[in-house]
């Protein structure tokens, strides 16, 4: 953990640009920006906030999120996939964080920064539960039955023209089965890929999972005779990781 309390701008600069150069290489750490600051966005609309006290959190995954004393919800936030940026603006700290897709961006400009602290967390669990869709193609291929009964995966991340999808195998009656795995709320853009994907396979099905899939994407999926399924990868991961070390709690009821 480092901290550094009332830093002058230069001072401040140094170790935000440290930090967030270990954010960029995958060192994990959290930073957290206290100060007197005014905050302005640009993307989809624009807003400015007038300077103010406020907590400002980076997180390794690109999450912005910036508070007041009030309230459990951030003033103002970028989710991840952020890219985070420090310099001087006329003597002035100015932090930045940008999504290229959707284009937009949040400057905060601090007038005074009263806490600077970098510190790692290495929870496993948190780490489990996040999860990146590399592991949950693997948790899905090593316990094919969370996806449907029968079902027998044979590759994974399989190329083809329309892009790579995340499972291919059979399903229990031998016809081939399409498999889009996501980490989050799957919406009308997942479903279409997945459309893409099976469209140009002849008698292949097709199944979307996700944690939630939107009421617009199942419309889509049905006018397709495509499939989905709700799994909370909340509760699956810890339980596979207490399987892997030994634990005999089962997942029949994802089955």
């Amino acid at each position: 953990m480092h901290l550094v309390r009332d830093p002058d701008a230069e001072t401040a600069l140094t170790f935000l640009q440290e930090s967030l150069k270990g954010l960029q290489d995958g060192r994990g750490q959290v930073l957290q920006v206290v100060g007197d600051c005014r905050v302005s966005y640009q993307g989809r609309a624009q807003s400015t906030l007038l300077r103010g006290e406020r907590l400002v959190l980076l997180k390794p995954d690109g999450t912005l999120l910036i508070h007041t004393s009030a309230k459990a919800k951030p003033i103002n936030w970028q989710p991840p996939g952020a890219q985070f940026h420090a310099a001087l603006e006329e003597g002035e700290v100015a932090l930045t964080a940008y999504r290229p897709k959707p284009e937009e961006m949040v400057k905060i400009v601090f007038h005074r920064i009263d806490l600077l602290l970098a510190f790692p967390l290495h929870d496993a669990a948190d780490l489990a539960l996040i999860g990146s869709e590399d592991d949950l193609q693997r948790i899905l291929f090593e316990n094919p039955d969370l996806v449907e009964a029968g079902f027998v995966p044979q590759r994974r991340e399989r190329d083809s023209k329309r892009g790579f999808y995340d499972l291919d195998g059979r399903d229990a009656t031998g016809r081939r089965l399409i498999v889009e795995v996501k980490r989050t709320t799957a919406g009308v853009q997942e479903a279409q890929q997945l459309w893409r994907y099976v469209e140009g396979l002849d008698s292949a099905r097709g199944i979307l999972i996700a944690p939630s899939v939107a009421p617009k994407a199942r419309a889509l999926l049905a006018s397709h005779n495509l499939s989905w399924k709700e799994l909370d990868w909340n509760e699956i991961l810890p339980r596979i990781e207490h399987m892997r070390r030994g634990g005999q709690t089962g997942l029949e009821r994802y089955g």
